[in-house]
This record gives structure tokens, sequence and C-alpha cells, in this order.
């Protein structure tokens, strides 16, 4: 049967477009934004906040600055799935599971991504806690209950939790103080919002407002996808479609210029300035060498990194470690996964063009056509009178392609993506021949 747009992570269609009214305002860093999503019990053998700490400086040398950080709290015992318990089954919103540490460790944590230039956003569940919470016997008028009087939840299978009710005034107050506790005592940069969609539109944009007086630049990410989040509440909302569009091409459902497409009409439904979180994976998904091939990924990491919108890696994305990491138990990285080193060049390289060229962060977005739109994704980039063009092969055979542009640069700067060689190249003629699973970045 096909996913519901709940189990899709909130894909919502408006009959309106909102392509002409304006997203709300994102903090200035936001859009130099590279995330890296960490689930503490994978990231180290220890699986805690030291450890993490400790690696801090590494993160930066890649190019990281956004550190998104998997629920820490205290995790429920009732109904728990597997050994260890799901991260978004939280027992005391207040408090941090023993297993990673401490409050002073979370501190230095924070101040360590700072004084290395690393935000840190901290997830938010705000939709659900555990069966268990510690407010549950003292106010279980603030929880769901189905018509029988039981507790109940709007997604069955997630059983280890029980829905929040916010219809109650004293609920809404408790989460609301919670987003507060960690902003106001750690000073962490923002949240990331958890099925934010299924948490009311008006507590969200109370609660932003509100935070908003506390740390005027903090980022707000939900994770779903619809354009109206962005008018009062959101900064960030997931690209979902594009991820499954994604997934579809690697099927060979459509064609690589399909996607391209796809990019160009979602943008016209969203506000102008709303960013969108581009990823190949998440905890919720398939490893992205698993998804979409150790030997055929290049050309899918290169479009997250030069679209607009704020390209994420999960951790161990970065290694090409295939392995799926569960929520409810222990399983480490293997961050010496064969090939690791020639996935982690791709990736800093990829950042770092990114990070040095104010085109490939702030600039528009526009269509290049090609004659072969079956293999070949074209785009470009543009801020004032500088380029970037990207060509990337999604093909098993090496294919020939002309470049349909209006505009005369004949001096570039070109990057491959195979190769990872720049070398400087002349002409007014965009006609290139691509390997398999190769791709060019031009830059004027």
């Amino acid at each position: 049967m096909p996913l519901t747009s709940i189990e899709k992570f909130g894909i919502i269609k408006h009959e309106r477009s909102f392509g002409e009214l304006e997203s709300i305002i994102s903090p200035d860093w936001a859009y130099d934004a590279i995330i890296y999503e960490i689930y503490l019990r994978a990231f180290s053998k220890e699986g805690d906040i030291v450890s993490l700490t400790k690696r801090i400086p590494e993160l930066k040398d890649l190019g990281i600055n956004v550190i998104w950080l998997m629920p820490i709290h205290l995790i429920g015992h009732l109904k728990r799935k597997g050994p260890l318990g799901s991260p978004y089954s939280i027992r005391d919103f207040y408090r941090i599971n023993s297993e990673y540490g401490s409050k002073d460790d979370f501190k230095a944590l924070v101040n360590e991504c700072h004084v290395n230039d690393i935000r840190l956003v901290l997830d938010f569940v705000a939709n659900h806690a555990a069966n268990d919470h510690i407010e549950i016997k003292n106010h279980p008028d603030w929880f769901m209950h189905d018509d029988e009087g039981n507790f109940s939840r709007q997604i069955a299978g997630w059983s280890d939790v029980v829905d929040l009710n916010y219809n109650n005034k004293e609920l809404r107050k408790y989460i609301k103080d919670v987003a507060h506790y960690w902003v106001e005592n750690f000073d962490i940069d923002g949240y990331r919002c958890d099925v934010a969609g299924l948490v009311p539109d008006d507590f969200w944009s109370d609660l932003v407002q509100d935070l908003k007086k506390v740390k005027h630049d903090l980022l707000m990410i939900a994770e779903w996808e619809d354009p109206e989040m962005h008018l009062k509440s959101f900064n960030v909302t997931y690209d979902w479609v594009l991820y499954y569009k994604l997934d579809e091409l690697q099927n060979g459902l459509v064609n690589a210029q399909d996607v391209v497409d796809l990019v160009f009409d979602r943008k016209m439904h969203f506000p102008r300035n709303a960013l969108r979180l581009r990823f190949l994976e998440n905890h919720d998904q398939a490893r992205a060498t698993y998804k979409f091939g150790a030997g055929s990924y290049k050309p899918y990491a290169t479009l997250i990194f030069t679209l607009d919108g704020i390209p994420m890696l999960y951790n161990g994305q970065e290694v090409g470690d295939p392995k799926h990491l569960t929520l409810f138990d222990k399983n480490p990285i293997n961050w010496k996964v064969r090939g690791a080193n020639d996935f982690k060049k791709l990736y800093k390289t990829l950042i770092q063009l990114r990070l040095d060229h104010e085109v490939m962060t702030k600039g528009s977005l526009f269509k290049i056509e090609n004659n072969n739109p079956q293999y070949i994704a074209s785009y470009g980039r543009k801020l004032d009178d500088k380029y970037a063009i990207i060509m990337l092969n999604f093909g098993a055979i090496e294919s020939q392609v002309t470049l349909q542009a209006d505009f005369q640069v004949d001096n570039w700067q070109i990057l491959n993506i195979n190769q990872l060689e720049t070398f400087n190249f002349s002409t007014d003629k965009l006609k290139f021949s691509l390997k398999p699973y190769d791709g060019y970045i031009l830059l004027s």
C-alpha cells in the first residue's frame, strides 16, 4: 500500500501557491549551513557526549558548521522498543539520559562547538512522550485518550509513546517552558522539531515568537514539508519530495532532468527565501550507499551540495558506512569501512566548494536544458556576474552532453567529481563527455 502523508512526514499539498509570499527571516548563518546529524549511541564506541566533544575539531575540519543532535533526554521504560529504547520516547524533557552523560558534559559540548564556529541544534520532540512520562500520573489530562479512556497515539505503530494534548493550556505552557530551558541554560542555537506538522501551528508560532526574544538568530527546522510553515514559524522544512524523486531516479522510473524540473516546480509553491533541507539519508531512512550504490552515489551527493537550500549529512555517511543504525540498541558506526577515505574526500571537497564560493550558497538557481535529459541533470547558480554550472551523469554509460545556455562566459574553473581535480578551461561551447556517474562543476 502507498505511504500516507504522515508516514512520509508531512508532504502537504495546498490548493493555493505560496510562491508570491515571503518566508520568515532566517539568521544570516543559515544560508551557509552544512548540517551534520548525530546519533550519540552510534557516533562512538562510548556513545556519550564527552566522546563527541573530543571530535568537534575533526568535524570542523570536514567543514561542518551546524550539528543537529538527536534527543539526549531520559528514555521511557514502559513498552520501550529494544533493550535501550528509542531516544524519541522521552520520559523527562529536563533530564539527560545517563548513558550519554551529564548536563555539565552538554554545556562543555555546546561551548566546544561555539569555540570552533559550529552551531548546535537540538532535537525537540513536542508531539509525544514516553508511556511512563514523569507527568503522566500527575497530569493525565496533558495526554491524549481514546474513546474508552486509554492513553492513545495518532500513529498506531509508535507504541512506545503517547500523544500530548494541545487542547490543554497547561500542557502548552509546559512544553514551551521546556523549549526555553535548553536555549536559556545551554545556549543552543535552535531546534529540529520532530514530526512538526502533528503539533498545532499556533503553538509553533507562539513559541518561536517567544524564543526569538531570548535568542534572535535561532534556527527552527521542521521535520515536515508544508510551505505554510515558513510564514510564521519555521526557517527550514524537509525536502522529502526530492528524496523520493531521487529514489525513483535510482530505480529508473524517471529521467535525470525530471529531478531538476521537480525542484523548480516545488520552488513555485514555497515562499520566497524558504530554506529546504536536502539529504540522501537520515536516521529514518536507509544509508545512502545502500540505497544509491557505493559505485553510483557521487552525482546524488553532488546534487545535494550544489542545489540551493541546506545540505545535510547523517553521521557515518561521510565515510560510506552502509550499515543501518537502529534507534533501539547500540550499533556503533564503522569509521574504517572500505573506501572511507574516498567518501570523505568527496564530501570534504563538496563542502569546501560550497563554502568557498558564495554563488553556491547565495546564488539563485536557474535551469539549463541539455540534449540528454534521460541521464544528465543540468542546472546553474548565479550571483551578480558570477556563475556556476552543474552537470551530472546519473547513467551507467558514458554520455555526450550539450548544454543549452544563453549566457556568455568563456573562462571557467572546472571540478571533476570522480577525479576531484580542478583545472582551468576556456570555451564558449558547452559540450562535454561525461563518464558513468561522473559530473562537472564549472565556476566562472
